[in-house]
């Protein structure tokens, strides 16, 4: 990392660009693309020609898709709908914060805005972003430049849109608002005046068309805010995911599925067994008594939850083993690497070799965003 004249530089995409992007990816980006093409009236098998995606795989809930096999599934699209120039816009507004699986959890539980940006940053480029970025800090601003070069150039505009409509997508739906952008940059000549207001609208700012490179500006004094509470929906649609990774290894009922559901409920936040009998209005000591009459302990509880994220984190998020210690409450890395071993028997490490199948992909790592 590099600090000199004030600028930290996180990632020289032009060294990486060949590597980073060309890797398989969730078929969700798939089915993403496929709904969206046949709300427009277009058929399923239309939008596979030349794909080599059948069906049946498109149904798959663990399958993957290759980057090529995308770009021919989006070239279909546009080749499809070619009077709909704000195509890739739409396109990106659906891919939602559920969407990204444990990665989504990684984000609402991060401490500030600034590593939830960045985690969000990382969450894009690991999943489907076809686009790459790299995040600058220069002084008291923010720079976020979208790389895209080695795109094909039919298919490069609605790419560079699906993207940066799926960012803000992500934005509204964890800050209830994108970023307040000084600036909004794009390469492109400046389209229709419709186009120009279905943009304006998405970045809350009229962008700069003509422009070297595409990205966006803000204020870096925003990185260090806290985290502000995600929207309702975004949440839930994040607790009932880790709810049922969890039932799925132990289901639980009665007092003690209510105290597994509220340690759930505040990403990032975990409550200690106090705080979760005085919202129950009730004393810790009867707190313990209902569930020792359940055959559990409040202890259990927490593990089950702790170590059911940690190692899903781990697994299908590629996180470090920091960031899952700080975004499950512990105060160093050290006491995490100490509960995980008693979880599991072995330590993080050893788990990660263990891994099997394609929730651990080899692919080379985009770096993050560490704000000053």
């Amino acid at each position: 990392m590099s600090h000199h004249q004030g600028t930290v530089s996180i990632m020289t995409a032009k060294a990486l660009v060949k590597s980073v992007w060309d890797f398989p990816r969730s078929m969700v980006t798939a089915r993403v693309l496929t709904q969206l093409g046949y709300d427009h009236g277009l058929t399923i098998d239309n939008m596979l020609n030349h794909t080599g995606i059948t069906r049946e795989v498109l149904n798959e809930p663990a399958a993957e898709i290759q980057a090529h096999q995308e770009v021919q599934l989006i070239r279909n699209l546009i080749n499809a709908l070619p009077h709909i120039p704000t195509l890739g816009v739409e396109a990106g507004l659906r891919y939602h914060i559920n969407t990204y699986g444990m990665w989504s959890y990684a984000v609402l539980s991060s401490p500030t805005l600034g590593s939830g940006i960045s985690m969000a940053s990382r969450m894009l480029n690991m999943t489907f972003s076809l686009t790459i970025n790299e995040v600058t800090q220069l002084g008291d601003q923010v720079i976020s430049s979208i790389h895209s070069d080695h795109l094909p150039p039919d298919v490069l505009q609605f790419i560079l849109d699906r993207d940066r409509a799926a960012v803000i997508t992500l934005q509204r739906e964890i800050l209830g608002q994108p970023l307040p952008y000084r600036v909004v940059q794009m390469r492109r000549p400046e389209p229709a005046a419709h186009i120009v207001e279905a943009y304006t609208q998405l970045f809350g700012i009229r962008p700069q068309f003509n422009q070297l490179q595409d990205g966006t500006l803000f204020d870096s004094a925003l990185m260090h805010t806290p985290l502000p509470a995600a929207q309702a929906q975004t949440v839930d649609l994040c607790i009932r995911m880790c709810r049922e990774l969890v039932e799925s290894r132990q289901s639980r009922t009665g007092v003690a599925a209510t105290v597994r559901e509220r340690i759930l409920s505040t990403p990032g936040r975990i409550p200690d067994m106090e705080t979760i009998a005085g919202e129950m209005n009730i004393t810790s000591r009867t707190l313990r008594r209902h569930l020792t009459h359940e055959g559990v302990t409040f202890r259990t509880l927490l593990e089950e939850v702790l170590s059911t994220l940690a190692q899903s984190m781990m697994a299908a998020a590629s996180l470090t083993h920091g960031e899952i210690a700080e975004r499950l409450g512990y105060a160093d890395v050290t006491t995490f690497i100490e509960a995980f071993r008693r979880w599991t028997g072995v330590a993080p490490s050893t788990y990660r070799r263990n891994l099997v199948g394609t929730s651990q992909r080899t692919r080379p790592v985009r770096r993050r965003f560490i704000p000053r």
